[in-house]
């Protein structure tokens, strides 16, 4: 039985952390997740729910992002397949990011839309 060749590991670990990072973006506005809300007029910040208005809350979308995208590439990094994916596989992971990517920009520019 062959290992899993380097590349397809940095493949699979790059396509989780892009399918982690935009599921967790979107899923923590959908959820309406706690996060970190810079309030400009009073010039603070807080771990709160987001609020409509003034309050700035996109570094906390961010850092909900990246700490999903974070886990899932040390998932996918520490805890690779014994044996070689093949293309069905390298494909289907692919696309998966794409599609994740996709839905999360489709989700914002619906959300965003006048």
């Amino acid at each position: 039985m062959r290992a899993m060749p380097r590349w397809q590991r940095i493949f699979l670990a790059a396509c989780a952390a892009n399918l982690g990072y935009a599921l967790g973006y979107v899923a923590a506005d959908y959820l309406r997740l706690p996060r970190f809300i810079y309030f400009p007029l009073e010039r603070e910040w807080r771990w709160s729910e987001p609020v409509p208005g003034v309050p700035i809350g996109f570094v906390g979308l961010w850092s909900w992002a990246l700490a999903i995208g974070a886990a899932s590439l040390l998932v996918a990094w520490f805890f690779p397949r014994k044996t070689p994916l093949g293309t069905r596989g390298l494909g289907l992971w692919g696309a998966w990011a794409a599609t994740a990517t996709a839905l999360a920009l489709a989700y914002y520019t619906w959300n965003n839309w006048p």
